[in-house]
């Protein structure tokens, strides 16, 4: 119950999650896109797919329990930052280093809240459910939805995006998503030549 909680806690665990809205992704940053999308933009994107597009799938999601761990993905990041592809192979530990960050912002609203944050976020990270594999997905989806509009927008070294075939295996089990991610990809060069 919130009454129970310190509002110093509680003050703590906001300027957290305020953080999102402060970080840019550092993968555009990479690209020269400056002034791109926070950590809390690229989260709403997820949340907001996630809550739309799990009932147009014909997989069975619990939009429920998609969108709480939509809503839980990125909370590590908070801590640790934003990791881009390209760095992972140095960060052999950032399940490790994500999960600690997500006991630390998250306890002071209680052990209850922490387990559940953590159980939902290792669903996404491990793929143990089809709720975690389809926000995996989502996130993957959310992320090429992104670099297509900065390609309008005029950017142009976005290639890896769209070659990395790791992105693309995300979107195997869920037929409508990889519809979806090969008409972006299909249309990238006429959003290259400024066609779109």
């Amino acid at each position: 119950m919130i009454m129970n909680i310190i509002n110093e806690e509680l003050d703590k665990v906001f300027r957290d999650f305020l953080t999102l809205k402060k970080l840019r992704r550092t993968g555009w940053q990479l690209r020269g896109i400056r002034e791109g999308e926070s950590i809390a933009d690229h989260c709403f994107g997820v949340v907001f797919l996630t809550h739309f597009l799990s009932s147009l799938v014909n997989a069975k999601i619990d939009r429920s329990k998609a969108v709480s761990i939509a809503i839980v993905h990125e909370i590590g990041e908070t801590r640790v930052g934003d990791i881009p592809y390209v760095t992972l192979k140095y960060f052999q530990n950032k399940d490790e280093m994500e999960t600690m960050a997500i006991e630390d912002v998250i306890s002071p609203l209680g052990n209850d809240l922490a387990k559940e944050s953590l159980s939902l976020f290792r669903e996404f990270e491990d793929g143990s459910t089809v709720e975690g594999r389809f926000v995996k997905a989502i996130d993957k989806l959310e992320m090429l939805i992104t670099a297509a509009e900065y390609e309008k927008a005029g950017y142009s070294g976005l290639k890896d995006f769209w070659e990395n075939k790791s992105t693309f295996k995300n979107f195997e089990e869920f037929p409508e998503l990889a519809s979806f991610a090969d008409y972006l990809l299909k249309n990238r060069p006429e959003r290259l030549r400024g066609q779109l």
